[in-house]
C-alpha cells in the first residue's frame, strides 16, 4: 500500500495531457455538461484546491483542467499534500478516479465528477465563480 502512495506521489510530480482544444472550451455555454475530457496524471505539474468542491490543475505543456468533486470535500479548500488516486495513467470524467489529501492529520479522499479544459487559471477561476452560489444573494433577496 505504501509502495502504491508512493508511486502515485511520484507520477504526479512528473504531469497533464489529453483533452478539447481551447476553442472547444470556449465556445461551450458555461452551464452545459462538460466533455468527457481526460489527462494524463504524470504530466500534472501542479494542483489548487480553490473551494471544497474545485481543483484547479496545470500540467508540464501548458494544459489547465478545472476538476470539480462529486461531493463537497470538507477541508479540501485548506488542504495540503493533493494527489490523485486513480487505476489507470489518465484521469477521465466519471471514471472514478479520485483526490487525496490530507487535512489536519486525516488523510481524506474524494471522487471526481468532471474533468473540463480551460484556458488558463483565471478561465479556471472564473468558472469556479459562476457556479458558486454567492454567500451574500439569499440575504439581500429576503430583505426586499
Amino acid at each position: 500500500m505504501m509502495r502504491y502512495l508512493l508511486l502515485v506521489v511520484v507520477v504526479l510530480l512528473t504531469t497533464v495531457g489529453c483533452g478539447s482544444t481551447t476553442a472547444e472550451v470556449e465556445q461551450a455555454p458555461v452551464g452545459s455538461k462538460p466533455e468527457n475530457e481526460c489527462f494524463r496524471v504524470r504530466e500534472v505539474r501542479g494542483f489548487e484546491a480553490v473551494t471544497d468542491r474545485f481543483v484547479y490543475v496545470h500540467g508540464v505543456r501548458g494544459q489547465h483542467y478545472l476538476l470539480t468533486m462529486a461531493n463537497v470535500c470538507m477541508g479540501l479548500e485548506k488542504s495540503i499534500g493533493i494527489a490523485i488516486a486513480a487505476g489507470y495513467d489518465r484521469v477521465c470524467s466519471n471514471d472514478r478516479a479520485m483526490i487525496t489529501y490530507k487535512d489536519f492529520d486525516q488523510v481524506k479522499r474524494c471522487g471526481i465528477l468532471s474533468v473540463e479544459s480551460v484556458v488558463d487559471r483565471d478561465a479556471a477561476l472564473q468558472l469556479v465563480a459562476e457556479r458558486t452560489p454567492a454567500a451574500g444573494k439569499e440575504t439581500s433577496t429576503e430583505n426586499e
